[in-house]
């Protein structure tokens, strides 16, 4: 997440935790099935592979991952990103760009996993990392947005095992450029994606961004009110030309929340800051979701230290669940 002026901001959800909702008729819910399916151990796991907290094995070395910043760690990346999905049986689609001036090509990646329409979710999250001013390298990018990531990948596997449950095409995204590249992958790809969708003659349903959900604003003391533990979803935003209000999205996902989980809920507007934003401008419906207060987190971006310590794992968990959930219901899972 890029750290630039946050418009607007609202409070609409201060919700406790309430029952989980059950169908009228007695039936089996698949959205809390999906709920109770999120494995917390394994986005641990994933996440303490990107984090480099511990080797990772890819194409059958064992490597460190880490920041991705420079060439080689961007690259090492896409490959244990490439590999996860490909093993998924998902179909890979990569995507070199280069935006008018830049001084570097990008890199994004696709997963698609085809379901029984060609309208398509989008599931986004950037890849690339930044640091302190001439030790970028040294920053792993933990919580921005190596959480979000991990609840990406971790989305993808729950989408495979629910496959026959889902009614639309689904296309995970790992986008180059967002931190220094004012959002240069997320718009290389709407720009591609829509017009592809034009071409061929499908829908674009939603792009879902999971940005950073893994620092506690209340360890730092910086959450700012007394809503903690929230969750805060951004699905508004810009002026003028290219403005957008998706508000009745970030409504469903806010219902998700509230149904399933104990979190509460923080609504507002946001500009070009995350990667959904290169979706919005563009007509597609499209919100991004994160950690509550994400931008006075000291630990990331040019500030540094974002290491995997600084990660609250159960909070982290929490936000998953409901945000994999709502991205289910989008895919079609039936309730």
């Amino acid at each position: 997440m890029r750290i630039l002026v946050v418009a607007i901001v609202l409070v609409i959800g201060c919700h406790g935790g309430s029952e989980r909702a059950a169908d009228a008729g007695g039936g089996t819910d698949h959205l809390e099935e999906i709920f109770d399916e999120v494995d917390g151990a394994r986005i641990t796991q994933t996440l303490r592979e990107l984090s480099g907290v511990v080797p990772a094995t890819v194409n059958g070395a064992s490597i460190m991952l880490g920041e991705r910043f420079d060439d080689a760690g961007r690259q090492r990346f896409r490959d244990y990103w490439t590999q996860t999905m490909r093993n998924l049986g998902l179909e890979i689609n990569p995507l070199h760009y280069q935006a008018a001036g830049h001084p570097r090509a990008g890199d994004n990646v696709e997963a698609i996993l085809r379901g029984p329409s060609a309208d398509s979710l989008i599931v986004i999250v950037h890849y690339d990392s930044i640091g302190p001013p001439g030790s970028e390298t040294s920053n792993p990018g933990a919580d921005d947005d190596m959480s979000g990531m991990s609840i990406l990948l971790e989305t993808a596997r729950l989408f495979v095992a629910h496959k026959a449950q889902l009614g639309l095409t689904v296309r995970f995204v790992a986008s180059d450029e967002e931190e220094l590249g004012g959002l240069a992958g997320a718009r290389n790809y709407a720009t591609y994606i829509t017009g592809l969708a034009q071409t061929q003659g499908f829908k674009l349903i939603a792009a879902i961004d999971d940005e950073q959900s893994g620092w506690n604003c209340s360890v730092d003391n910086r959450c700012g009110d007394n809503l903690f533990p929230a969750v805060d979803v951004y699905s508004c935003g810009g002026n003028g030309p290219g403005s957008f209000d998706y508000w009745q999205l970030g409504n469903q996902l806010s219902d998700i929340v509230t149904a399933y989980s104990p979190l509460k809920v923080k609504r507002g507007c946001l500009g070009a800051n995350s990667d959904h934003f290169a979706f919005a401008t563009l007509g597609v419906p499209a919100l991004t979701y994160s950690e509550h207060n994400p931008f006075a987190n000291p630990h990331f971006d040019q500030e540094g230290g974002d290491t995997f310590d600084k990660i609250d794992l159960d909070y982290l968990i929490s936000i998953a669940r409901p945000g994999i959930t709502f991205q289910a219901a989008l895919a079609g899972l039936p309730k």
